[in-house]
């Protein structure tokens, strides 16, 4: 299920995605929107579903950033929405030639209904790290799908803009879900990111 806030987070998300790919040419906007509207649906959706099935709840919101060092005062008294300050500001000093494609975050929550499970893999309430690991793999694997449908539908321009996302999503920074593959398992984190390498590679070369 998805909640109104979660899509305006995502809308949100999709407008300053489409503002940070069409800053150079303001005619592909419209394009843009469409292209990161798609991206979005199988990128959330992919997420949700296998928190469905892992007995958990998946939330989308716009990163943010407070805490800074590993003390308990290391943080900042309100949270900075990085995920909207970072693409603006990439965009503009760049001017466009380096965009950010990451500015969404994950919580994932356990269901009431894991609690009851207590004699399988669900005796504890609490996720694991390896739970949220492939929670958020499920949306990195969903835009190499969703590349290659682009490429046979000779959309490429859709399935570029599908490896970058994935690319700057898979970065193990702050809450982004790059961070919760790296510390969940260190062998799915590879093998995601040769997958992306050879994805970036091939767009970039060929």
């Amino acid at each position: 299920m998805i909640t109104i806030k979660e899509i305006a987070s995502i809308a949100l998300a999709i407008i300053i995605l489409s503002f940070s790919n069409s800053f150079i040419d303001t005619n592909i906007f419209l394009k843009s929107l469409i292209y990161f509207s798609i991206i979005f649906i199988f990128y959330v959706c992919s997420k949700k579903y296998l928190a469905y099935y892992l007995e958990s709840k998946e939330e989308t919101k716009i990163w943010t950033f407070q805490r800074y060092g590993f003390y308990k005062r290391s943080h900042l008294k309100y949270p900075v929405p990085i995920g909207i300050i970072l693409p603006f500001l990439l965009s503009i000093f760049s001017l466009g030639y380096i965009p950010w494609f990451a500015v969404t975050e994950s919580e994932i929550k356990p269901r009431e209904t894991r609690a009851a499970r207590r004699h399988d893999f669900y005796s504890f309430l609490e996720m694991t790290e390896w739970d949220m690991a492939r929670i958020s793999s499920a949306g990195i694997f969903s835009m190499f799908i969703l590349a290659i449908i682009s490429y046979i539908l000779n959309f490429p321009d859709l399935a570029r803009l599908s490896i970058y996302f994935a690319f700057f999503n898979l970065l193990p920074l702050g809450k982004l879900d790059g961070t919760k593959i790296f510390f969940g398992s260190k062998i799915l984190y590879s093998i995601l990111g040769i997958i992306t390498a050879i994805g970036l590679l091939y767009i970039w070369f060929l």
